[in-house]
């Protein structure tokens, strides 16, 4: 049997366009001639689609171009993408275009046809039909009993504040670069000796281990008939290099493939449709390495980069006319990304009117910046912008405090988009509890308080020991946390209930100290902060910064009433329509997103570029972040976050005629955008006794 185990591509094979030219011309009506052009490329095609240019629009116009026109039937069209939406964005806009016709069965996600590929031929994973696939928890649980199976402690494998996460990171990885179990511990050996040459940092115990830990967890999965993401991709893959007739029988499958977002793909995705696309070169991909941000995730930006390097014949179009941005935004965002010296390169030209500069406004500090932002969205929104029309974007999840903060007591509706709200957090929402419980540690309506956090840290007060409690507070007809005192509880688990119950009646309110106060002892004394600081996890450190944002936000009520009620009434809880609300979300989270009005805080340089990240993708974040707006693009700094910082470098690429420093109306009016007007934006908003720790005094 002939063994396949290059990814060289064959010459290009010419599939027959089946009928002329002139049928079909209805499904380009309305494109652009660079979009026409791409849609009817044979061959391997590169559509380098900058933001704004109607990728999507293309890549589907290529799809039905090659039905209607070339007579390709749609059984043998594959078309990938990312996410579950996209696809179904991407059939649904094929089946408009083809109307009534077939339209590709092999059109989805990675991991979904993936998947399929593999339910076809279980045996390339040794699995057996109808295996089962897990999700990433299940995974997690399963590498868990793994490790517990070996009497591996996970504090002990590796570098990392969750070592057990780490390790599923790594066992992720190997997948998605094509490494399987037996081959591991060798690549792993090469990988530790080629960093140690060249003096990189790398943890070695940790790596041995995760390879070591993977073989023992693949069997297991093999045992219980199961594949895991990672899985859907890899076997499919390493059948194709291994076996050249697997590889065929697949490749001959389909005469073209396509696929978006091509510059988010990982190793496994790059040679999974190199392999499919081999025998005939006919594969179409759209993308742009001027917004690959998700290396954290595996992306690999060199794909894209080389294209034309992997199919020789391969044609490029650009597309560079944008429908999103006018002329200001997107002569900032080419100026920003021009930096980038390693980009494939195009220039975006708007069709709409230069319109407004990029406003560049700079605050004192953070809380000052987020009032500051927050008059600004009320001001536009009383102007006749609407609440949906409006977003905010960050860098960072934790940024997020002030400025939901100023939202609520702005009174501005608002929807944190793929995060949870500061208030549904649930170290946010244990430590509402506490006090509530303080508060009325005696009354029925602080039972459902008791029962979330009674064992948290873990007290013995599992289901068993809470029915007994209830039942204790059912007889005599009182409060859980009072039933605590004479419940039958096992020993070690009475003690602690009852220290429990003594570190809350112990914070109750009092005339000598402040909300403030009763909150940070509440959380000290019932062991829920150094429950917090001795975990491992990964997010300790945001939880702890989230319990000290809440207390220094206690600080501005007079009672827990009053702050509980605050909480209870002040977002949208995850997932809730976005009609009606301003939107808050990370740069991230905003990518394929647009919206008329785009408030961009944090751009100084201790927040952004972020010290973690790869300087010259950060930068592409920021073209991100300045492509998402439509009409109006506002930029915020402040002098001191954590330190006194500068504004981002990134700022100082934005050419001064696409800029002006301070809000349009206040240059309207003649007034001086100076650092401090945070401090005269509270005073607007804030109706507590908040606004006096933020006033600069």
């Amino acid at each position: 049997m002939l063994k396949y185990n290059s990814l060289t591509v064959p010459p290009e094979r010419t599939v027959t366009t089946g009928v002329q030219s002139d049928t079909g011309s209805t499904l380009l009506d309305g494109l652009t001639p660079a979009q026409r052009e791409a849609a009817t490329l044979q061959g391997a095609v590169l559509v380098l689609a900058g933001a704004g240019t109607g990728k999507t629009r293309t890549l589907t116009a290529g799809v039905a171009w090659r039905i209607v026109a070339r007579g390709v039937p749609a059984s043998r069209i594959l078309a990938v993408t990312f996410t579950n939406k996209a696809a179904k964005e991407m059939t649904g806009r094929i089946r408009n275009l083809l109307t009534g016709q077939a339209v590709p069965s092999w059109c989805g996600t990675f991991h979904g046809l993936g998947a399929r590929q593999l339910r076809l031929e279980p045996e390339v994973a040794t699995l057996r039909p109808g295996f089962d696939i897990l999700d990433a928890d299940d995974s997690k649980r399963l590498v868990k009993r793994t490790l517990k199976a070996m009497n591996i402690n996970p504090a002990g494998a590796g570098e990392g504040p969750d070592p057990l996460k780490q390790i599923c990171k790594r066992i992720a990885t190997f997948k998605d670069n094509l490494i399987t179990p037996d081959e591991a511990p060798g690549r792993v050996e090469a990988m530790i000796a080629q960093s140690q040459a060249a003096h990189g940092t790398i943890d070695p115990d940790g790596m041995r281990m995760a390879a070591r830990v993977y073989l023992e967890y693949q069997r297991r999965l093999r045992e219980a008939n199961a594949a895991d993401f990672g899985d859907l991709l890899l076997w499919p893959t390493k059948a194709m290099q291994r076996d050249e007739l697997y590889r065929r029988r697949w490749a001959e499958r389909f005469d073209c493939i396509l696929a978006d977002e091509y510059q988010d793909i990982c190793y496994v995705q790059y040679a999974w449709l190199r392999l499919l696309a081999a025998n005939h070169g006919e594969i179409f991909v759209v993308g742009d390495d001027d917004q690959s941000v998700y290396s954290f995730r595996g992306a690999d930006i060199t794909y894209i980069r080389r294209f034309v390097h992997d199919f020789p014949q391969a044609r490029q179009v650009c597309l560079e006319d944008n429908f999103r941005s006018t002329g200001h935004i997107l002569s900032a965002a080419n100026a920003v990304i021009a930096q980038d010296k390693k980009r494939l390169g195009k220039t975006l030209r708007t069709i709409k009117a230069l319109g407004e500069p990029i406003e560049i406004v700079g605050f004192h500090n953070p809380e000052g910046e987020a009032a500051g932002l927050v008059a600004e969205i009320k001001r536009r929104g009383g102007g006749g912008v609407a609440w949906e029309d409006m977003a905010v974007m960050y860098r960072s999840n934790h940024m997020s405090r002030q400025i939901e903060e100023s939202m609520m007591r702005g009174h501005v509706p608002y929807v944190l988009v793929g995060d949870v709200g500061f208030y549904q957090r649930g170290e946010i929402k244990d430590a509402l509890a506490l006090l509530r419980l303080a508060a009325r540690p005696d009354d029925f309506q602080s039972d459902e308080a008791f029962r979330r956090v009674c064992n948290i840290p873990a007290r013995g007060l599992g289901p068993k020991a809470l029915a007994e409690i209830q039942d204790e507070a059912a007889l005599h007809d009182v409060s859980l946390l009072r039933a605590v005192e004479t419940a039958k509880l096992p020993p070690k688990a009475k003690a602690a209930a009852l220290a429990f119950v003594e570190a809350v009646r112990s914070a109750a309110p009092s005339n000598s100290g402040s909300l403030a106060d009763q909150l940070s002892l509440l959380l000290d004394r019932t062991g829920y902060r150094a429950m917090l600081r001795d975990s491992r996890a990964e997010e300790t450190e945001d939880r702890l910064e989230n319990l000290q944002e809440l207390v220094t936000l206690a600080g501005g009520f007079h009672n827990a009433s009053e702050l509980l009620d605050h909480a209870a009434l002040a977002s949208a809880a995850p997932g809730e329509a976005t009609d009606g609300r301003v939107q808050l979300m990370t740069l991230h989270k905003g990518k394929g997103l647009e919206f008329p009005h785009v408030f961009l805080p944090g751009w100084d340089a201790l927040s952004f570029p972020s010290n973690y990240g790869d300087h010259d993708e950060e930068r592409r974040l920021a073209y991100v972040a300045l492509t998402r707006g439509m009409l109006r693009v506002s930029i915020t700094h402040v002098e001191y976050r954590r330190g006194f910082t500068r504004p981002s470098c990134f700022i100082d690429d934005i050419p001064t005629e696409n800029r002006v420093i301070g809000w349009l109306h206040d240059q309207a009016k003649g007034s001086l955008p100076a650092v401090g007007i945070g401090a005269r934006a509270l005073a607007e908003l804030d109706s507590l006794e908040l606004s006096r720790q933020f006033s600069r005094g």
